[in-house]
């Protein structure tokens, strides 16, 4: 009886539990201020994954728009995957073979950077063609300056910038 080949989704498991125990460190890059990413849910976690029918793009857009460094990819039967790292955080692009309808869109941000100014962020990444779906603006709590763009596909991406320490003031003024 011939072995059967592993899964794709438990070689993506192994690749990216591999990937996790790289050593977390800033990623700054030309042009590039350090930037944290975590997952919009808020949790722990260091790792997303993305999917898209554009893998190239979106590798090349992720990396010339929002810092990141290809990592590896990896061909499969069912298309292509890439990994790529910013500031210890690993996003996993996979391909896929159709576009989801405008109607399947995320509504809620896939990943949350954190920035040290969002207004620069934002006129940066305006001034290089990225779709805004939200302007600056301070959360309801004042803890953040929170703002919103699409990537080159349908994932909203959330940039937050820390204004206020944990009493709430913000000496900014912002």
């Amino acid at each position: 009886m011939k072995a059967r080949p592993p899964s794709v989704s438990r070689l993506r498991r192994s690749l990216l539990a591999s990937l996790v125990l790289l050593p977390a460190q800033a990623l700054v890059l030309p042009g590039f201020a350090p930037l944290g990413a975590q997952p919009a849910s808020g949790t722990a976690a260091r790792s997303t994954s993305i999917r898209t029918p554009d893998f190239d793009e979106s590798v090349r857009w992720y990396r010339d728009k929002l810092g990141f460094r290809l990592i590896s990819t990896t061909s499969f039967v069912q298309g292509r995957t890439a990994v790529l790292e910013r500031s210890g955080f690993l996003l996993e692009i996979a391909e896929v073979d159709h576009v989801l309808p405008e109607a399947e869109w995320t509504r809620t941000p896939a990943i949350t950077l954190i920035v040290p100014d969002v207004d620069k962020e934002i006129a940066r990444l305006r001034k290089a063609g990225v779709e805004v779906l939200q302007d600056p603006e301070d959360d309801l709590d004042g803890r953040y300056r929170t703002a919103e763009i699409r990537d080159n596909g349908r994932h909203r991406i959330e940039l937050r910038e820390p204004i206020a320490e944990s009493g709430g003031f913000n000496p900014t003024g912002r």
